[in-house]
């Protein structure tokens, strides 16, 4: 779990949730329940309006009190995380009672009155809490799609309810008051951030494969959005009836978020898989505010209109559908790129680690067969393998964490023949390696990073070369360059901006009979750019294939002036 997850409480307060509290909790969403079913029902009598609002009041300020009190339960992040999202309820339940005092009292509720302030008050709460929510952190791509699909959502619902409310509240808001027409234009806004919300905890990746908290909490902003927007019409065409269908939704949401302080009060435990895939309906969910914005429009054209918007449909599904088709396209190309990675470093490591074994085995069994200098040279052979198998390992580690260009070097004045001809030694295999240097050049660099470098471009010279490779210095401006020649065929001209990238082996990407892992010239790239300077391709004029070269400052001065300097 990373730093954003949720920090578990300590094992007696998870294990010892409070009796009453989880007792409050069920006993709230069943009371909610069962209201909601009456209501739905259409079995609710008008003589009871009193005991309705009463229950109401009840269910809306208990959900609020009990999730508040559960959150309290909860450390870090998410305590403050789910006290907002409990305080955003509370203040609609105090809305409501709020409402029920003033009906008791006066008989009339004034519009905009107290109770409108907490309604409009809960929103931005449940919203903020849910943004807080501790979650399991997405990479840099994932979470700016995440970003992108829920401004379209959140855009789209705004247009739904522009088209659907808004445009005839402000039409005609003439001879309504300031206030009230601020009002009614808030109420909309309010539902496009619990919508907002909503999509937030639909592509929410949870540290647990399947939270009921999460989707409890889900469950009560969704039916909360869906009541708001649908007495939002109903209002504008004057069609709301009170105590019917559309309040027991309401009420089923306060059951929700009840059960929601019920599942937050539980012992808190990680699941064993954490959730870390993206599902297709966590694609498409964003776009269900667009999906009815279309509906809308389809509902309300005729003519051409008709047509245009029809042809607008097919496009947004076609687009949808391609969405989902290229995750699904991603997914396999990240599959097959991870198969080939593993096919090119299991035959690099391969190599090096046959010769250590081979060896072993010849000396563990018949040592005593052996001259001692073909014991010595055995012992060095194994030795020299496996520095070469850590400086792979160690390649594939620095490359995993992205750290090569910020190495700490040890640098030192370096003769650069000597340089040359301890890389040529290690990197040489059984081919030799011709050399061409410069007498008494001197550089300032780290020489373990510098011969890496060496025997990396050494290596891919041997390896894709003929039967030549030839190392030469130069001095040039004050620079003394290094190039590594081969008599091979050289890089393809559009594989030569690709090489340097992590895992690239060119023309060669998909033959694993060609050994090599793809990461040589991305970690010579690496460290060169550590030391200030770049390395470069051409063609070899000296051999004809590849060369591959970069310059170093040639050193004037003892080396503690220079790296004062």
């Amino acid at each position: 779990m990373n730093k954003g997850a949720e920090l578990a409480v300590s094992p007696n307060a998870a294990a010892r949730p409070p009796w009453w509290l989880i007792t409050c909790s069920i006993t709230v969403a069943a009371v909610a329940t069962i209201a909601g079913a009456v209501l739905l029902a259409g079995a609710f009598r008008p003589d009871a309006a009193l005991a309705g609002s009463v229950i109401y009041a009840f269910v809306s300020v208990g959900a609020g009190l009990v999730l508040t009190i559960s959150a309290l339960g909860r450390c870090g992040r998410a305590r403050t995380a789910w006290l907002l999202i409990g305080l955003g309820v509370l203040c609609w339940g105090i809305g409501e009672a709020v409402w029920l005092a003033q009906s008791l009292n006066t008989g009339e509720i004034p519009y905009p009155g107290p109770a409108d302030f907490f309604y409009v008050l809960g929103y931005p709460l449940i919203l903020t809490g849910v943004v807080f929510l501790p979650y399991m952190r997405p990479g840099r791509y994932e979470r700016l799609r995440l970003g992108i699909d829920a401004a379209a959502g959140a855009l789209s619902l705004g247009v739904v309810m522009w088209v659907a409310y808004l445009n005839d509240v402000v039409s005609f808001g003439g001879g309504q008051a300031g206030a009230e027409l601020m009002l009614n234009l808030f109420y909309p806004f309010g539902d496009v951030l619990l919508a907002t919300a909503l999509m937030i905890l639909a592509m929410r990746r949870s540290e647990q494969r399947i939270d009921i908290r999460i989707f409890l909490l889900a469950a009560g902003v969704a039916l909360t959005t869906i009541a708001d927007v649908i007495f939002s019409v109903q209002a504008a065409a004057d069609a709301y009836v009170e105590w019917g269908w559309l309040d027991g939704v309401w009420l089923f949401s306060y059951a929700a978020f009840a059960l929601t302080a019920w599942a937050l009060a539980r012992p808190y435990e990680q699941s064993e898989g954490s959730y870390r895939s993206t599902r297709g309906w966590q694609l498409l969910a964003p776009y269900a505010a667009v999906a009815a914005l279309f509906g809308i429009r389809l509902a309300t054209s005729t003519g051409d209109g008709l047509l245009l918007n029809v042809a607008t449909t097919a496009v947004a599904a076609l687009i949808v559908v391609r969405q989902v088709i290229a995750v699904r396209e991603r997914r396999e190309l990240l599959e097959r790129q991870r198969d080939d990675l593993v096919a090119s470093v299991s035959h690099e490591l391969r190599t090096p680690l046959t010769s250590i074994q081979g060896y072993s085995q010849l000396l563990s069994s018949s040592w005593g067969s052996f001259s001692d200098q073909d014991r010595q040279r055995m012992v060095d052979t194994i030795g020299d393998e496996a520095t070469h198998l850590g400086r792979i390992v160690s390649d594939l580690i620095d490359v995993a964490r992205d750290r090569m260009q910020n190495v700490k070097l040890d640098r030192s004045l370096q003769s650069a023949s000597t340089l040359v001809e301890e890389a040529a030694a290690m990197g040489s295999g059984d081919r030799r390696v011709e050399l061409d240097l410069v007498d008494g050049a001197k550089v300032d660099a780290d020489p373990d990073r510098i011969q890496q470098v060496l025997v990396n471009l050494i290596n891919n010279a041997e390896r894709y070369g003929r039967s030549r490779v030839k190392v030469t210095t130069t001095r040039d401006g004050g620079q003394i360059w290094f190039a590594v020649h081969d008599d091979g065929e050289g890089v393809p001209l559009k594989y030569q901006a690709d090489i340097w990238e992590r895992f690239e082996r060119g023309a060669h990407r998909f033959d694993a009979t060609v050994p090599g892992s793809g990461i040589g010239l991305s970690v010579a790239r690496d460290l060169l750019a550590a030391h200030g300077t770049t390395i470069a391709y051409r063609q070899s004029d000296l051999l004809g294939g590849a060369c591959f070269e970069f310059p170093l400052p040639e050193a004037t001065a003892p080396a503690d002036q220079l790296v004062q300097a």
